[in-house]
């Protein structure tokens, strides 16, 4: 099962880039983000426009192998300078047991405040009850941090990432991901 989700999640990802190059997308994002025991990858569409957007990314825990990979969609709304997005993501997550392993569809949002037109505030939180999970009893994930922009297309980002697992009877509790990062993004 874990290599069937993985290259799910790897086709999904080619998907949002292919639509990207044959128009489809107003803005094409690329990301990447290095904690002390995690790395992450990020890929999404028209994250920062109001309308429709799609994105994808894969994080793995460094110093035990956890991982997490998602495939989401969701809808951003302008107000004033602000864009709040609500969305619904589709998760591969494999903890240390393999009854922590399986999928989750957390639901969620975000708001992304900017302070200049270069500097801005971000954070967004998805979870999953078990009537969303197939394993897991809860499933949440939580990003926020700041942005900058020192030039185009290059977005700069320091914060906290957050991906946990409420294990189900007699599973453990665990964090996947969970500690401060610095990334980077190009935006085409």
């Amino acid at each position: 099962m874990r290599i069937n989700s993985m290259k799910t999640l790897f086709a999904g990802s080619t998907l949002v880039a292919v639509m990207a190059f044959t128009g489809q997308a107003q803005a094409l994002e690329l990301g990447a983000k290095a904690g002390t025991d995690f790395t992450e990858l990020n890929v999404g569409m028209s994250r920062a426009t109001s309308g429709l957007y799609l994105d994808s990314n894969w994080a793995k825990n460094t110093s035990n192998g956890r991982q997490a990979g998602a495939l989401g969609a969701g809808f951003n709304i302008p107000v004033g300078p602000a864009m709040i997005n609500l969305g619904a993501k589709a998760v591969y997550m494999q903890g240390s047991v393999s009854d922590n392993e399986g999928v989750a569809f957390p639901v969620g949002g975000g708001i992304t405040v900017p302070f200049t037109d270069s500097l801005a505030f971000y954070a967004e939180g998805y979870a999953a009850p078990d009537s969303l999970n197939n394993r897991a009893k809860i499933y949440v994930e939580a990003d926020g941090g700041f942005s900058w922009v020192p030039f185009q297309p290059l977005k700069v980002k320091a914060g906290y990432r957050y991906i946990g697992v409420d294990g189900s009877a007699g599973n453990p509790n665990e964090r996947i991901i969970d500690g401060a990062y610095l990334g980077g993004e190009l935006d085409f």
